[in-house]
Formats: structure tokens, sequence, C-alpha cells
């Protein structure tokens, strides 16, 4: 029996009531937390990887409109797909007309999944930020290597950017035309 502040005593009931009100309380928060978790898991990406198939961004994303033909100068024609994933990030996906996502470019309040979006050349990125001087880890990121170039800035809630690959891009297309820092 426990004694409270006037000298009596409270019965044992009194902790097994609380007790169950208390392990109730972490039921419902366990569950809440549970449903959390596995609707993060289960957000999808909304973004085709460079290199990849420009249809794999309509699969897992949100488009905004559907792939605009664009005429390059001179010569071959670009398509644009624009995506919104669910953290409010627009992804526009630069493919050319054998349908590979040749650049990307993206803007919004977060950065996006860049290992989803650079697909197989994220490796190579890693790399070429792991090669930039140690006092250069908060500055704008420009990287030009044979695999990639990638251009990413900002600051909270505006961050921007862009990558293509150098051995993808259409013969004829103008980077800067499309909104990609070559």
């Amino acid at each position: 029996m426990r004694e409270s502040g006037g000298g009596r005593q409270q019965p044992a009931a009194w902790y097994l009531r609380h007790l169950w009100h208390f392990w109730h309380l972490c039921r419902v928060w366990r569950a809440w937390l549970c449903v959390g978790c596995a609707a993060l898991v289960a957000a999808p990406g909304a973004h085709a990887a460079l290199g990849g198939p420009a249809s794999g961004a309509l699969a897992d994303g949100r488009p905004l409109a559907q792939a605009h033909a664009l005429r390059a100068a001179g010569a071959a024609q670009v398509s644009d797909t624009t995506v919104v994933d669910v953290s409010g990030v627009t992804v526009h996906e630069y493919s050319g007309s054998d349908g590979v996502v040749f650049a990307i470019a993206w803007s919004g309040a977060t950065i996006p999944d860049l290992r989803q979006l650079l697909g197989g050349y994220f490796p190579g990125y890693q790399a070429g930020l792991r090669a930039r001087p140690a006092a250069s880890y908060r500055a704008a990121v420009r990287l030009r290597t044979p695999q990639i170039v990638a251009h990413a800035a900002g600051h909270m809630r505006a961050y921007f950017g862009s990558a293509y690959a150098p051995a993808l891009v259409p013969a004829g297309v103008d980077l800067a035309s499309l909104g990609v820092q070559p």
C-alpha cells in the first residue's frame, strides 16, 4: 500500500489502474507510429532515374504535365516530363526521341532523393563530392566528371539543381534553353 500526502494508504488497485492506462496509451502511440512508418515506406518516389526510361516517372509520381514535346535548336526532339513528388519537389525530366532520360532539373522546399534521381550515376556523383575540398561542404555543388555534370544550390525551403549525362545528350540540344546548367 502507498501512503498519500494525508497519511492515508492507497490500495494496490490504484497502481494497477494507472499502469493499465499507461499501457493503453503506449498501445495507441505504438499503433500511430506503425501507421506513420508504413506510410513513409509505402510512399512512392517521384522520379525516373537519369539514364533510365522516361516512362518510369509516370508510374511512380504525380505528373503535372505529361511529356511536352520540345524542339531543340537544329536536330533532336526532346520531351519534358514534369513530376511533383509527395514532398512538393518539382522535377523536370528531359528525354530524347529514344525515350532515355538524359537530363533532370529540380526545385522545391527539400532536396529530392538523389540516389533515386541519379540512378546508376549516383556513385560517380558521390565520388565527385568526396573529391571536393573539405571547406566547401556548404557551398553550391558544381560537379563535372566525364560521366555526370551536376549543379545544386539553395537554402532552407528553396533548393534547386540539375544534372545530366554528357554521353546521353542528343546532338544539337541546348541544355541552357531547357533550364539545365551546362
